[in-house]
């Protein structure tokens, strides 16, 4: 074999330095699942070890580098006339800590022969491998996963030397774009499921008899880290009336609390204590396969009362066919049709998703029209197949230093109405 047929070697980088797994580790092990090996050989970098790392290592080169070295300087140094000066001084050094990173990533580049470098998280981190990136010559991909509040000049400096900005929703292109961010090079490209992939481990009806809930119950549920801005105080508000005309539905919360999250899910147990539901109600903790849960629910509620980047448990749902109520905020109002695949409700606002909740539980023949419609939509618009399409097209242009394809992703036309 040739130089020129092997495949090219692509570096993959996660930012994340706590060692939680979340919907980013989750979208790039997709990725890098599909990519096609016959043009491309994934080299994954993290900076902490994870719980999903084996199957990282299962289906690409995987390093990890020390976070240590990526810590800037910091001193703890009051207010006085020392401050100023050691100020300056806590500056230079981290520049110069900066410029060493740079150096550093510039001949792993060179030495590991990389042609393409496919950042994961946003445009706010990993300056030192853009720059690196730029300065050897390898195009630079990355994939922004988040809403920032800003763009400092730094990341909108950094943004012009990429060859893609990939958002993982509209409403993330827009919320750079009305930032100051430009959008010559953004294009939108939903991150997919495959309905195929998803498999339910345990039928409905062990689950139900494993958490005592009888055939005739009605089960509805939450699936996501118990975290204050996930929404499920509201979720519990919502209950507290819909148990009002339908005492005998169950909910499940599935999903496990940290540390830091521990007080706010101890206010969730106080209040389903106060409002007497205790009953209706399941917390699951941390589930490896939350699949399960979802095919024994009739109804699946996502209730992030901030924006959320985009929301795979939305897609995730509909792969099963279960019609949902999401928050109208971020994007999720690009994935649920409002009245034909499930409902919408303004975030945090209880008494509207009580609602939403208690017509699909009157007409469940409604709630299974919804998550029929739901299904299509997702092999329509939001399958992982369509996705890797689009990242194999935009790697191919980027690696022959040709445009994207106007016809690839989504790209800034103005605000969406």
């Amino acid at each position: 074999m040739s130089s020129e047929d092997r495949p090219v070697k692509i570096l993959y980088c996660e930012s994340c330095m706590d060692g939680t797994v979340g919907g980013s580790h989750h979208c790039l092990l997709h990725l890098v699942e599909h990519l096609d090996r016959s043009l491309y050989e994934p080299v994954v970098l993290f900076y902490e070890s994870h719980a999903i790392l084996p199957r990282f290592q299962a289906v690409a080169e995987t390093l990890i580098w020390s976070r240590s070295l990526l810590r800037p300087v910091q001193w703890g140094v009051g207010r006085s006339l020392w401050f100023l000066p050691l100020a300056f001084a806590r500056r230079v050094a981290n520049f110069l800590k900066f410029l060493c990173r740079v150096a550093d990533y510039i001949f792993f580049l060179k030495r590991n022969c990389i042609a393409l470098v496919h950042l994961n998280n946003s445009i706010t981190r990993h300056h030192e491998w853009m720059y690196a990136a730029f300065l050897s010559g390898v195009p630079c991909v990355v994939s922004e996963r988040g809403l920032n509040s800003r763009y400092d000049p730094w990341d909108r400096a950094c943004a012009a030397t990429l060859a893609l900005i990939i958002p993982m929703s509209r409403w993330i292109m827009e919320h750079m774009v009305q930032r100051g961010v430009s959008p010559d090079n953004i294009r939108v490209m939903y991150d997919g499921v495959d309905p195929h992939s998803i498999t339910v481990t345990q039928p409905a009806e062990a689950l139900r008899k494993i958490y005592d809930i009888r055939s005739e119950q009605a089960v509805v549920g939450i699936v996501g880290n118990i975290r204050e801005w996930k929404g499920q105080e509201t979720v519990v508000r919502a209950l507290t009336e819909v148990v009002k005309k339908h005492p005998s539905v169950v909910c499940f919360f599935v999903g496990a609390a940290t540390m830091e999250d521990r007080g706010y899910a101890d206010r969730l147990h106080a209040m389903i204590r106060d409002a007497g539901i205790e009953r209706n109600v399941r917390f699951t903790g941390y589930q490896k396969n939350p699949a399960d849960f979802v095919s024994a629910m009739s109804i699946v509620i996502h209730a992030s009362v901030l924006p959320e980047p985009f929301g795979m448990v939305v897609l995730e749902a509909m792969a099963q066919r279960k019609a949902v109520i999401g928050s109208r905020a971020g994007g999720v109002i690009e994935m649920v049709v409002e009245g034909v695949t499930g409902y919408t409700f303004i975030p945090g606002n209880a008494a509207m998703l009580a609602a939403h909740m208690s017509e699909l539980l009157d007409n469940p023949e409604l709630a299974a029209q919804m998550g029929e419609a739901g299904y299509r939509r997702l092999f329509s618009s939001f399958t992982l197949h369509r996705y890797m399409e689009e990242i194999h097209a935009s790697y191919k242009a980027i690696l022959r230093r040709r445009p994207v394809p106007a016809e690839i992703g989504v790209a800034y036309h103005g605000v969406a109405e």
